[in-house]
């Protein structure tokens, strides 16, 4: 095969996602109308059925007889019948037209897809003779986007850990920002009405469940750090503890200044959450440009290895 004849089909095979996409929104598109037609289908055979009764010797045409109404009755039902087998007709036609137009858009894809395996069939088969010149310029260069192209793909590698660790830090930061705020509401309470033992254990609850998720969400900020250093990314602040004294002070001396300070302090850890929250989704916006931009340019190192293949004598 001809270097020409691989680049015509490699032109010819950047319509496959396109086509995809028009076959996808065509068969939308048949099944809506399909309904349609089912739904026309059925007003037409209606249609049918109150002629034939009305043409019948049925009790309702015998009294409209008797009242000089039949005629008007069947002229008005006919015209329906007519109208309801012209729509019919016109979304029947509809269909045809569509999956007409499915069939050749299914026809170009399956030749492309012919076209795409003998496509790769040869690029393969070049880029072994490639492979197999160890000292052709050629070759040299073809290795060098190989040895390119692996080091992105470890980056990418990278870059997506980065992200699930990123993605782990703000559900469990979500977590503990729920937990503070049902503590927070339970504190107000206690300021106000005080509550009592029942207000002081569901505050504690919601408390102790925020801890547990705060501890967790330590550790995973520790490994976030970790993966924003590998892919050269500044860390995000650290965070602290929830302090835990508090709560034997709310509890032996129960008055509104111990109930206030539980608030405030329920209230500066939250906004501490809401931080942390807020930089690992920036940490993390930063990470997918990262992605973005590395997908961007192991397309372009492909498209260059294959330009390369192409343009090398079979």
């Amino acid at each position: 095969m001809t270097s020409e004849k691989l680049k015509e089909i490699r032109n010819n095979l950047a319509m496959l996602p396109m086509l995809r996409n028009r076959a996808e929104a065509l068969r939308i598109k048949l099944k809506e109308a399909e309904d349609i037609v089912k739904a026309k289908l059925e007003s037409y055979e209606k249609e049918k059925m109150d002629v034939e009764n009305l043409k019948n010797n049925t009790l309702s045409s015998t009294i409209l007889k008797l009242l000089g109404k039949y005629e008007g009755k069947l002229e008005k039902e006919s015209q329906e019948i007519i109208q309801a087998k012209i729509e019919y007709d016109r979304v029947s036609d509809r269909v045809k037209e569509l999956r007409l137009e499915l069939d050749e858009i299914n026809d170009r894809i399956c030749n492309l897809k012919v076209d795409q395996r003998t496509y790769e069939s040869e690029l393969k088969r070049r880029e072994q003779l490639i492979m197999q010149q160890m000292n052709d310029e050629v070759s040299a260069q073809y290795r060098s986007l190989e040895e390119e192209r692996e080091r992105l793909e470890s980056q990418l590698v990278e870059v997506q850990e980065a992200i699930r660790a990123g993605s782990r830090v703000k559900s469990t930061a979500r977590s503990v920002m729920q937990h503070l705020e049902s503590a927070e509401s339970w504190a107000t309470y206690d300021v106000w009405f005080k509550g009592g033992i029942i207000s002081h254990m569901s505050k504690y609850n919601h408390i102790d469940n925020a801890e547990s998720d705060f501890n967790r969400l330590s550790s995973q900020l520790k490994d976030f750090k970790k993966e924003l250093s590998d892919i050269d990314i500044p860390e995000i602040p650290g965070i602290g503890g929830i302090d835990s004294t508090t709560r034997v002070l709310d509890f032996w001396f129960d008055n509104i200044f111990t109930d206030l300070r539980v608030r405030d302090q329920i209230r500066n850890d939250s906004e501490q959450i809401r931080k942390i929250y807020g930089n690992v989704d920036r940490a993390i916006s930063k990470i997918e440009s990262r992605k973005s931009e590395i997908h961007r340019i192991l397309d372009a190192l492909e498209y260059k290895k294959n330009e390369l293949i192409i343009s090398s004598q079979p």
